[in-house]
């Protein structure tokens, strides 16, 4: 389960929906910033504009749901935000731990060409915390498998508007190029400072 993403610090391919401001927003993300829950986040929306969101639904008695399951977007919490608010999440590495409680190692994936992922991604409005998005996540591919059973949903060049205008309703394993390695956990390395990030 991705608990941790950064962003910031490199360009790439964008989506042909992203606004040329959106654009030169990213890009001027020239330092990289952790994301973890209930961070504030940029995030893009099907109307080309990317807009700040906090990362996770949160539900009585489950606290904050970071992720929601690709095989469970029927489920109650989810079939509405699927059908109705969908979203795509820049990333430029996504970390995951493996091991036994007490000894995890963390492992940093990023795409092998150095451009930035893009996920799929869920949000609703809060009363109570505005505007919230989930990440979708799917079966690990065989890169991934070793570390973790299951990763981000991560489209592809051809998907990201079929996705974002409600065509796009299945997902699997991504064969897309991706490499990992060990690092620092960042959760420790950057405990948080209670302050918003200033993203763009």
């Amino acid at each position: 389960m991705c608990n941790a993403y950064d962003i910031g610090g490199q360009t790439g391919s964008f989506p042909s929906a992203l606004k040329a401001q959106a654009v030169r927003e990213l890009e001027e993300m020239k330092s990289v910033h952790l994301i973890r829950r209930t961070d504030s986040a940029p995030v893009l929306l099907s109307d080309g504009q990317l807009t700040r969101m906090s990362w996770g639904f949160r539900r009585p008695g489950l606290g904050v749901v970071n992720n929601s399951r690709s095989d469970k977007l029927e489920g109650p919490m989810w079939r509405e935000s699927f059908e109705k608010r969908r979203c795509l999440i820049p990333v430029a590495g996504y970390f995951e731990w493996t091991g036994p409680k007490g000894s995890k190692k963390t492992f940093r994936f990023r795409r092998s060409d150095g451009e930035l992922f893009w996920m799929a991604g869920l949000w609703e409005e809060s009363p109570e915390y505005g505007r919230c998005f989930s990440m979708i996540t799917t079966e690990a591919n065989q890169t991934v498998a070793p570390i973790h059973h299951r990763m981000p949903a991560l489209l592809e060049t051809g998907e990201w508007e079929s996705y974002l205008d409600g065509k796009l309703g299945k997902f699997a394993p991504n064969p897309l190029s991706i490499d990992y390695e060990p690092c620092a956990n960042p959760l420790i390395q950057n405990p948080p400072a209670g302050t918003q990030l200033d993203l763009f």
